[in-house]
């Protein structure tokens, strides 16, 4: 046994079970309990995000065999978490050591057992998430190999490695993945399915840059998703400066200092207060002068980045958008004063113009009982597609 790691494990059940974490297992060990059944319930609220769960149960299957590998796996999970939810990098790096020892006891234990070598490639994941992929992604690979060599027909194996190139952006793989679990039919079915129609939507929508493969992972999209998604793969700056016609001011007279005057009205510009730290800063910075209603900053100078969007904002969005692309104002006012025509839409609506316009370009659908879920938010691969058949309507122009 590698002494090293004992302490880790001491510590751990020390402050769950001293601590009041453990509540419910302040009673002495059940002779009907038993590890494998703590561990599997551990990995059910790890899928859940239920992390404190997890981690009691995982605890709690250490206490019943101090032996059994996939506890200390499933505590390589749960530490690694917490590694992600540091608060600085310091901290990060001491949790995910702490990860790797748990995850490497794990492998010493049973290195025959599939999930050692998975929970290994998920902490590997969890600690390069967001850095170069050509740096680490072979050694995650080995340890899913390692598992696949031991069970050709683990659902979990190809599950989780469906989810990790998933989040690579290796969509044909990660589709690939998770058709084989289906295919074989035993543990995971539900989930698979649910994230192989996700990544055949992605397929579909075909994003053509790293900041559309990064929306395309989320659940719901925020304002600054959208910046991105408008400036990066429909480059809608470029139709906008085109296609808008130009205000002349033909009362202009010139200005005695004319690097003045551009200084003055740079100075005048008001700046966006809460998107320094942003990933999609520069999309926001480039989508704000445009103009595009329901993506203008905010009064106050703020844009609000994760600001979530319903298909009703969408849908005026992607109206200005489809105005930019084809120079045709027309469709802002096709529709206005006339009856309604969906049950959950009021035709005084500020959205209701636009959703009838995009409703009727087949760009955007009703739901089977024709109402339109105007509340609802807006997956990325829905945004990816709306754009994707935005763009082709703009080629049959």
């Amino acid at each position: 046994m590698n002494l090293r790691i004992v302490p880790l494990v001491a510590i751990t059940l020390i402050l769950l079970f001293s601590a009041g974490c453990g509540k419910r297992y302040s009673r002495g060990i059940n002779v009907m309990e038993n590890a494998p059944a703590h561990t599997k319930l551990g990995m059910k609220f790890w899928d859940d995000g239920r992390y404190q769960n997890a981690e009691e149960e995982f605890a709690r299957a250490l206490m019943l065999n101090q032996k059994y590998a996939p506890a200390y796996s499933g505590l390589a999970l749960v530490t690694a978490k917490k590694a992600q939810d540091a608060e600085d990098p310091e901290s990060a790096e001491k949790e995910f050591r702490e990860a790797y020892k748990f995850a490497d006891k794990a492998q010493e234990l049973d290195n025959r057992l599939p999930f050692v070598h998975v929970a290994k490639a998920m902490v590997i994941s969890m600690k390069y998430e967001g850095k170069p992929v050509s740096e680490w992604v072979k050694e995650v690979e080995d340890q899913y190999e390692k598992a696949i060599k031991l069970d050709p027909e683990n659902s979990e194996v190809y599950y989780r490695r469906g989810i990790f190139y998933k989040k690579t952006f290796e969509f044909p793989k990660s589709s690939s993945d998770f058709r084989k679990v289906l295919d074989i039919n035993n543990d995971y079915i539900t989930p698979a399915n649910k994230q192989w129609e996700i990544v055949q939507k992605i397929e579909r929508a075909a994003p053509g840059t790293d900041a559309g493969k990064k929306v395309a992972l989320s659940d719901k999209i925020s304002r600054a998703d959208i910046a991105a998604l408008f400036i990066s793969e429909l480059k809608i700056n470029k139709f906008v400066t085109r296609k808008r016609p130009a205000t002349i001011d033909t009362d202009f007279t010139a200005h005695d200092d004319m690097h003045t005057m551009v200084v003055d009205s740079l100075l005048n510009t008001p700046a966006m207060t809460d998107i320094s730290t942003h990933w999609a800063r520069n999309f926001i910075i480039d989508i704000a002068p445009l103009e595009i209603r329901g993506l203008e900053p905010y009064p106050d100078h703020t844009f609000h980045p994760d600001e979530l969007v319903n298909r009703g904002e969408y849908a005026l969005m992607l109206e200005n958008a489809l105005i930019a692309l084809t120079g045709d104002r027309s469709p802002a006012t096709s529709d206005i004063d006339t009856e309604t025509r969906f049950p959950d839409v009021n035709p005084s609506h500020p959205a209701y113009n636009a959703i009838c316009t995009l409703v009727d370009r087949g760009i955007m659908k009703t739901e089977p009982a024709g109402a339109f879920g105007i509340e609802k938010t807006v997956s990325g691969p829905d945004a990816l597609l709306m754009i994707r058949k935005l763009k082709k309507l703009n080629k049959t122009k």
